[in-house]
């Protein structure tokens, strides 16, 4: 954790509006620390939570286009192993606790229903989240409302899945998604989609899985590039996420209020637990 800290401390400077990844990634870190002292104070332990576990599908939500980083990475088993590995510890330790004390820890780091969160969905319906817990009181101090931060923060979670849907349902997208199939079939791998490919190839756990990834991935990302699916699917997702923000502005602008609202709370928060992290390791 201490070299992440170090890392997002660096970030600190550099400010750039909107928010951008980085900043995202300065904010999730910030609201794992909170987390991760709110759960200290009650007698538990906690593991920062990673961003993501799949941070090949952030990064390729369509198709792997990117060859240099395909001949490097396939389709990103080694960081989804890594994560996995991080994981052991929490996992270990809440196995070891004996029943009453892992509710008492899922409670603590949920919340109970005594009082809820809600948010409408774009899409309908609503989704909720108990107003206690570590969770909730994290959202509180890096973002002054949780109730607030909690409806923003799901409404444009929806918003995002429901661009990419937009996206793979376009008719130019499943006509170059058909080229790209193509042009990997004379590559020598059968695939209708990116995302078949994909779990097909991660579903393998035979030696040399991670040399197949790599052939794999970089034959996507030449076939990406070929059949037009790369820049179809950007060129989709880019107009499909202007529609959005134009059909849900006041949603799009709440969001983005709370998070550069707390970014300077997040970049304090992280300079003080990184300095408290260094004198704990300061030999005595």
């Amino acid at each position: 954790m201490r070299h992440a800290l170090i890392g997002l401390a660096v970030l600190a400077g550099c400010a750039v509006a909107p928010v951008a990844p980085m900043e995202s990634d300065v904010l999730q870190q910030a609201e794992q620390v909170l987390i991760g002292a709110c759960m200290s104070g009650r007698g538990l332990r906690y593991w920062p939570e990673p961003k993501s576990r799949t941070p090949d599908m952030d990064r390729f939500p369509f198709v792997v286009d990117d060859e240099e980083w395909a001949r490097n990475n396939g389709y990103g088993r080694a960081a989804r192993k890594e994560l996995e590995k991080a994981a052991v510890p929490a996992q270990n330790y809440f196995r070891g606790l004996p029943e009453g004390k892992r509710r008492a820890w899922l409670t603590a780091y949920h919340g109970d229903r005594s009082a809820v969160l809600e948010a409408a969905l774009p899409v309908g319906g609503t989704v909720g989240h108990s107003a206690g817990g570590c969770v909730t009181q994290a959202w509180q101090e890096l973002y002054g409302d949780k109730a607030r931060w909690f409806r923003a923060s799901r409404v444009t979670q929806t918003l995002v899945q429901m661009r990419i849907g937009q996206t793979q349902a376009a008719p130019a997208y499943g006509a170059a998604r058909q080229r790209w199939s193509a042009c990997m079939k004379a590559a020598g791998f059968t695939a209708d989609t990116p995302l078949a490919l994909r779990r097909e190839r991660l579903a393998d756990q035979e030696g040399g899985a991670e040399a197949r990834d790599r052939r794999a991935a970089t034959a996507e990302a030449r076939c990406a590039a070929s059949s037009g699916l790369s820049r179809t699917a950007r060129d989709l997702d880019k107009a499909n996420a202007a529609a959005l923000e134009a059909r849900y502005p006041a949603e799009y602008r709440n969001a983005r209020s709370l998070r550069e609202a707390a970014l300077p709370r997040a970049r304090a928060l992280i300079r003080k637990s990184l300095i408290a992290e260094q004198g704990e390791e300061t030999p005595s």
